[in-house]
């Protein structure tokens, strides 16, 4: 698929042109893959597995299969941040879109934790699963909200701001990479590590603290790894709807429960997934493309349907 994506765009390419594009491969052709068509297909990649594992972590800690970034308010405080960067009348703003929209996603989900920790039950140490869903949902709406009234207030930045809600990789090149990568990594890491710990979690949370698991601890944890690794892709790539959602699920229906397969499969079906529906959206009206988010939404709907009536049978 990596090298599939590498051959596709308006000037075509092929597969044995782009493996000695070091050695005979001509100017154009090399300048094309080397800071167009890679940095696109590498961000895509990591926009796709940080979504799919910060799901994934997000579902095992509330135990809710529904669960996902967007639910948190992760996404829609990731959209202030670039919404107020789209609007300041500023020359060079545009750049200041990926570092302005992480800190403000990182900064959301400070908000949301710092509010669920006051409902916090008195018969335990750690935060109730339910609350923090709440919590979380009360924040992106009131967060949403705003952004609606300032897309109302952004005048000729109405277009760039839709097209970043929608969710699209056009126009990312190595700047994104470089600022995500290492989050992504990180992340992605983390999760690994943590992976026996959400087995034993996935059981129940009193059961959990019986094993000797810090469930107040482990909450943080996850609630650290899944927003880095959130903000981290919705910084790159806008607002992708449904990646955290399915492709987690789609991971376990495959494989099953155990973490310690599900977090490396998810990352690799999230990177695969997103990969190839930001192929499909530079193509199908190429030369113009549409917003990933919706290809991602139209292709996933119906597959994770299909994988359910399967699964059922």
């Amino acid at each position: 698929m990596f090298l599939y994506a590498l051959t596709l765009g308006s000037a075509d390419i092929s597969i044995s042109e782009i493996l000695n594009i070091f050695s005979s491969g001509s100017g154009t052709s090399k300048d094309i893959i080397l800071n167009i068509r890679l940095p696109r297909i590498l961000n895509a990649m990591i926009v796709g597995a940080s979504l799919s594992c910060a799901g994934l972590l997000l579902q095992s800690m509330l135990r809710n299969n529904l669960a996902e970034p967007g639910l948190l308010g992760i996404s829609a405080g990731a959209g202030l941040g670039a919404i107020l960067t789209f609007i300041v009348p500023v020359t060079f703003s545009f750049f200041l879109v990926t570092p302005v929209s992480f800190i403000f996603a990182i900064f959301t989900t400070l908000i949301i934790f710092y509010f669920a920790k006051g409902f916090k039950s008195k018969s335990n140490n750690f935060i109730s699963t339910n609350k923090i869903i709440l919590t979380g949902i009360a924040i992106s709406a009131f967060i949403s909200s705003i952004n609606g009234l300032l897309l109302l207030m952004s005048g000729s930045s109405v277009m760039q701001i839709i097209y970043w809600l929608n969710g699209g990789l056009s126009g990312r090149g190595w700047n994104e990479f470089n600022l995500g990568i290492f989050f992504a990594v990180a992340g992605i890491a983390g999760s690994v590590l943590i992976s026996k710990d959400l087995n034993i979690l996935n059981l129940s949370e009193e059961l959990a603290i019986s094993l000797g698991l810090d469930l107040k601890k482990f909450q943080r944890i996850c609630i650290l790894l899944s927003s880095v690794l959130a903000a981290t892709a919705v910084s790159i790539a806008g607002i992708i709807s449904f990646v955290g959602l399915i492709v987690p699920n789609l991971s376990k229906l495959l494989i099953g429960n155990d973490h310690r397969y599900a977090v490396p499969c998810s990352v690799i079906l999230g990177a695969l997934f997103l990969l190839a529906a930001d192929t499909i959206s530079r193509m199908v009206i190429a030369p113009s493309e549409i917003p990933v988010g919706i290809v991602t939404s139209l292709i996933g709907a119906p597959v994770f349907i299909w994988l359910i009536f399967k699964k059922n049978k």
